[in-house]
């Protein structure tokens, strides 16, 4: 694997948190490599929007924001309709098994501590219903889309998706996979839309306080502030 690829997953993972600087030097040294492929792996990484050149010329890892997110969730159900219908029209038997053993896997992780294997086991799944596409367009751009959520998943949705919420995720997936053998687009385009409906759901959840309603300021010392001395 070459470091970009490194970088790139470990990025996406979280291994390199967003804002983490990233020292070519260093870099260098962890790969044992010169600095030239490493400054050629950030330039590639800052195209995609995964890494940011600070005037300094230093990089940093991408901070992580939310103001993206409505496009990246249009774009995502969008390209899941699409993708899916498409597969519909052009699954083989041998496609069907395979995206079932991936569900399978998917559901096996599911109550395991490992946040990180269940969110790569349900990414493995959804690439999946790309391959059986067999789009050229959809195959290069739906990854993408997948990619640039998985950030936001990681930390809006798999630490907050309860083992329920996650059975769910399977449940509909189930659904999906028997739509594509079916051939059956009109379901494809309903299960795609519950299936993020429901992911948007926990992150939504994960934004919320979570222990102010615990804080009493109208007991606080600070709400009865001491008189003046004469």
């Amino acid at each position: 694997m070459t470091v970009y690829h490194t970088l790139r997953e470990e990025i996406l993972t979280l291994q390199r948190e967003p804002g983490t600087g990233l020292d070519e030097v260093g870099i260098a040294k962890e790969f044992n490599l010169s600095r030239t492929p490493v400054r050629e792996a950030l330039f590639m990484l800052s195209g995609e929007g995964l890494v940011r050149v600070l005037p300094n010329r230093s990089s940093i890892v991408a901070p992580l924001t939310m103001h993206r997110l409505n496009d990246l969730l249009d774009t995502w159900l969008i390209l899941t309709r699409a993708v899916c219908v498409d597969a519909a029209h052009r699954r083989t038997s041998q496609d069907i098994s395979e995206l079932n053993e991936r569900l399978t896997a998917f559901e096996a992780s599911i109550g395991t501590t490992d946040l990180l294997g269940v969110a790569r086991a349900l990414l493995h799944l959804q690439r999946g219903y790309g391959e059986v596409a067999r789009n050229f367009f959809l195959g290069r751009y739906y990854p993408q889309c997948l990619d640039a959520g998985r950030r936001t998943l990681l930390l809006h949705y798999f630490p907050y998706a309860a083992p329920a919420d996650l059975a769910a995720q399977g449940e509909s997936h189930r659904e999906m996979i028997a739509a594509i053998e079916a051939n059956d687009a009109s379901a494809c385009n309903r299960i795609a839309g519950e299936m993020l409906a429901a992911i948007l759901g926990v992150i939504k959840s994960s934004l919320d306080p979570s222990i102010a309603d615990e804080v009493d300021l109208a007991t606080s010392p600070l709400s009865h502030p001491p008189s003046p001395r004469k």
